[in-house]
């Protein structure tokens, strides 16, 4: 497979929907396959919050494969001997883009805390910038999942660009009271403390919300966590060692003041139903039955404002395998529909 990795640097200022300016930004992204003479086999893949543009293979400078390797790549559903894939890091998050970690106008300062709030929509009008200066003006299909599937539904219900077939999966059209609340206790654990520790349980309580009853009880019962193994002292349970487990190897990769940042965008994305008329695209929707975060009913809610709209518009309820998570795990059934639309 064909995986670049490449850096669009603008050095326009870019105003955000807050009113305040970026004087410049740089956007890390990766490419699969080969684009096309007519430029019209482009598949824009949006990552999830804590995702990177490392979406799938791996380079000599990775240190795993990308977190969607099993649906990217040859003759897999997003099949790369066909299409051109491109996944963009978002401006404000912590894998290269422009975000709180960079320096800030040539100073030797990095933003930290004083990086502007980005919204979903200037994520996407990064992105529509990073197409520009690739000569591509229509994009075959966008998909992603959770915060992702909220960029999908941005673009394609913005009347000035062109995107044949939308893909949201785990997400939905304006921001659910329980989540809002989860991430404000999250950016309230991180207010109490400087230390690395507040970002880890942040995390793990963000964890716990990703991740099915169902889950934690089949894979760990009662376990008891061998006491050699335990990353922590107090720690009695194998799913609790699990829980810190994830939040310390998180809390090595992000950064603190993205994971504001972020979240906030999450908060406030309202789909505007009166762009809805906007949409040409063929759209799929993908929820999980035990998805804590964005529940089958409320896309299925979506769906049916959709196709009340005239919308092509399909709903497929699949059976999750780990809650909200579970959009990261390919099944028999997930790929089976994901190859059925995108032949549409």
């Amino acid at each position: 497979m064909n995986h670049q990795r490449e850096i669009f640097s603008c050095s326009q200022p870019f105003i955000l929907e807050s009113g305040k300016t970026l004087e410049s930004f740089d956007i890390v992204y990766d490419t699969y396959g080969k684009l096309n003479a007519n430029k019209d086999n482009v598949v824009l893949v949006f990552h999830a919050f804590s995702g990177s543009n490392h979406a799938a293979g791996k380079l000599e400078s990775d240190d795993s494969i990308g977190w969607w390797d099993k649906f990217i790549g040859p003759n897999k559903a997003i099949n790369t001997n066909e299409s051109f894939v491109i996944c963009a890091n978002n401006i404000g998050s912590c894998f290269g883009s422009t975000g709180p970690k960079s320096v800030f106008n040539n100073t030797n300062k990095t933003y930290g805390k004083n990086f502007p709030e980005v919204s979903v929509t200037d994520w996407n009008n990064s992105i529509y910038k990073l197409l520009d200066s690739l000569n591509i003006k229509k994009v075959n299909t966008a998909i992603g999942a959770s915060l992702g599937g909220m960029q999908v539904m941005d673009l394609i219900s913005n009347k000035n660009k062109s995107t044949k077939k939308g893909i949201i999966i785990g997400a939905s059209p304006k921001p659910r009271q329980f989540n809002i609340l989860l991430n404000h206790v999250q950016r309230s654990i991180l207010n109490l403390s400087d230390k690395p520790d507040a970002l880890q349980v942040a995390r793990m309580l963000s964890h716990i919300s990703y991740i099915s009853s169902n889950f934690i009880e089949e894979k760990f019962r009662y376990n008891l966590q061998k006491p050699e193994s335990r990353i922590s002292e107090g720690i009695k349970y194998e799913s609790e060692n699990y829980l810190s487990y994830h939040g310390k190897k998180f809390e090595k990769k992000f950064d603190r003041n993205s994971f504001r940042l972020m979240t906030k965008a999450m908060d406030s994305y309202f789909l505007d139903e009166s762009k809805i008329k906007n949409i040409e695209s063929k759209v799929l929707l993908i929820s999980f039955d035990d998805d804590l975060l964005f529940p089958s009913k409320d896309m299925l809610e979506f769906h049916n404002l959709l196709k009340m709209r005239g919308i092509d518009s399909y709903h497929e309820k699949l059976k999750g395998t780990r809650g909200h998570d579970s959009f990261l795990y390919l099944t028999e059934d997930y790929q089976k529909k994901l190859v059925k639309f995108l032949k549409k």
